[in-house]
């Protein structure tokens, strides 16, 4: 093959050209691209985003939810459900998968996002719900604003109602909203939980990450507790836990076989009342003293009972079905009560 002079004086301005041209593309980015959002038919994916400059502290939560518009005033108008644990600053990408055969032909669909602090309290949350066609297949937005808390100078522009008491299944629940906070604590079984303030169409309706919920509508309302789904009416009756509690009681505990219930009041040397064999024996001490171990109690009663009062922190259930965090064993006068009990807060 015959090359010619030209081009052997060509080739090293090729070469330079090629160089150059090689040194023009780009080499790879200094940032970390954003995290690829998967699309699907059966998928709403996007972000979720504010204007403040502020950082989510660790541990923080964005909850996104699939509305149906048309049944916001049921349970089901909840389509899908997601969560992204342990975001950062925005915007925020989120994958909400959802199931195609609970969407209606014509249906109005909504997208809510609540961005919640570790604790479980929003810190930012979507005002209206966003339009959104599930079956589109394009990125949806989706704006928050800051849930501020008050100046702690400035004037309530939302007052609490007073506690309320519903009977839902053979559960007596206590109730406590704060319209400030935006939470409701429920207390049972000698036992609390808070839970934030959730969309809803109608009704009052809080609802955790968890699943549980209770949900309002005048004097009744359904209550869903570690996937227990049960209906509330409201009443005028306080559960015993919260009677005792408010009679400074400190720890209570109950069984059955023969029926029993054992109360502690407060202090260092606190008094015990006990009723005994479905209430046909009641033993008062004035003053009990802490077993050595911190685990209960030890008293004598004014008739020369000797009564000891054992607790253990570990899961305990009643007959009713009803959880407990405390078991606890009663021997009063040569008898051994077995039973649930929980340390009753202030």
């Amino acid at each position: 093959m015959t090359v010619s002079r030209t081009s052997l004086r060509a080739a090293p301005l090729l070469l330079t050209v090629a160089a150059l041209v090689a040194g023009c593309q780009p080499q790879g980015n200094t940032t970390a691209p954003a995290p690829s959002m998967t699309q699907g038919a059966h998928a709403v994916t996007g972000t979720a985003t504010y204007r403040e400059r502020i950082l989510p502290p660790p541990g923080s939560t964005l909850r996104v939810q699939l509305l149906d518009n048309l049944l916001a005033d049921t349970p089901n108008a909840v389509i899908a459900d997601a969560m992204v644990k342990d975001v950062g600053g925005p915007p925020i990408a989120f994958t909400l998968p959802f199931d195609p055969a609970k969407l209606r032909t014509n249906g109005q669909y909504g997208l809510h996002a609540t961005l919640a602090g570790p604790d479980g309290a929003p810190l930012f949350a979507s005002v209206t719900r966003v339009p959104v066609d599930p079956a589109a297949n394009k990125p949806v937005e989706i704006a928050m604003v800051h849930v501020a808390a008050p100046a702690a100078d400035a004037p309530s522009t939302a007052t609490s109602p007073p506690p309320t008491n519903w009977q839902c299944g053979d559960l007596r629940v206590g109730a406590v909203f704060d319209n400030v906070a935006n939470t409701v604590t429920l207390s049972y079984s000698g036992r609390s939980r808070s839970l934030p303030l959730a969309v809803s169409g109608s009704g009052a309706r809080y609802a955790d990450y968890a699943g549980n919920e209770f949900w309002t509508k005048g004097d009744s309302g359904t209550l869903t507790l570690d996937g227990e789904k049960l209906e509330c009416t409201r009443t005028n009756v306080a559960s015993p836990w919260d009677d005792a509690r408010s009679r400074g009681v400190a720890f209570r505990a109950v069984g059955n076989e023969p029926g029993w219930l054992v109360e502690i009041g407060r202090g260092d040397a606190p008094s015990l009342h006990a009723q005994l064999d479905f209430g046909s024996r009641k033993l008062d001490i004035a003053s009990v003293q802490p077993r050595a171990k911190g685990d209960g109690w030890t008293g004598k009663s004014a008739n020369g009972t000797q009564v000891e009062l054992i607790t253990e922190r570990k899961p305990c259930q009643d007959d009713a079905g009803a959880t407990f965090d405390v078991t606890a064993q009663l021997h009063a006068g040569g008898k051994t009560y077995t039973g649930c009990g929980a340390f009753l807060s202030k």
